[in-house]
């Protein structure tokens, strides 16, 4: 069975229903994101809402690629996307090996480079300097939002700059061709399905 196959989707229980304009019910999008840490896990956590799409977020044990062979392991009718959230630590050999791993199970990757700090980044000011190591990107974070830390992410200091970094993410990887293009992330391409409540990208 393909990894398309196994994502086809059954009809959800009542409570992944929701009204259209007219009346009629629409079923709700399903996604499960895998994350490699809490901040990841409480931004996306914080995007959940009533009318958007349904989300499961988790932070599985283990390294990045634990993170993506249990997404693989984890594709079914349940969802209609599973992504994972991961950081490429400019590393080329474990990019290529998640990279790898994500197409032959039907996962999806949002990456960041050097980490996902970056795209909270993102949400506030330009920036496309390449960065030294992830946690200069994480210092600079911090100097931009005050208030941030790695154990209190929350989606309220961001919800207002999305689009922003939306397009600040894109200007800065127009072309998709190098995941390890320093800096660079792909998770607009998940906040973005997630928007229109779609697991098309």
């Amino acid at each position: 069975m393909t990894p398309r196959e196994r994502r086809t989707r059954k009809v959800s229980p009542e409570t992944d229903l929701k009204r259209n304009r007219r009346g009629v019910r629409e079923e709700r999008s399903s996604f499960l994101i895998l994350c490699e840490g809490k901040t990841e896990r409480d931004y996306f956590a914080g995007m959940r809402s009533r009318r958007g799409p349904h989300l499961d977020v988790d932070i599985p044990k283990g390294g990045h690629r634990a993170v993506v062979r249990e997404a693989g392991d984890r594709v079914s009718d349940e969802y209609d996307a599973v992504w994972c959230v991961v950081d490429t630590e400019l590393d080329r050999s474990l990019t290529s090996e998640m990279l790898r791993e994500a197409e032959n199970s039907g996962v999806r990757l949002g990456l960041s480079t050097p980490c996902f700090e970056l795209w909270l980044l993102l949400h506030h000011v330009d920036h496309a300097k390449p960065f030294q190591s992830a946690e200069s990107a994480k210092k600079l974070l911090q100097d931009v939002v005050p208030t941030w830390s790695e154990g209190t992410t929350k989606f309220a200091d961001f919800v207002t700059g999305v689009e922003d970094a939306c397009r600040r993410a894109r200007r800065l990887h127009p072309d998709d061709d190098d995941p390890l293009k320093n800096p660079s992330t792909s998770v607009w391409r998940l906040v973005e399905s997630l928007r229109r409540g779609s697991a098309s990208n």
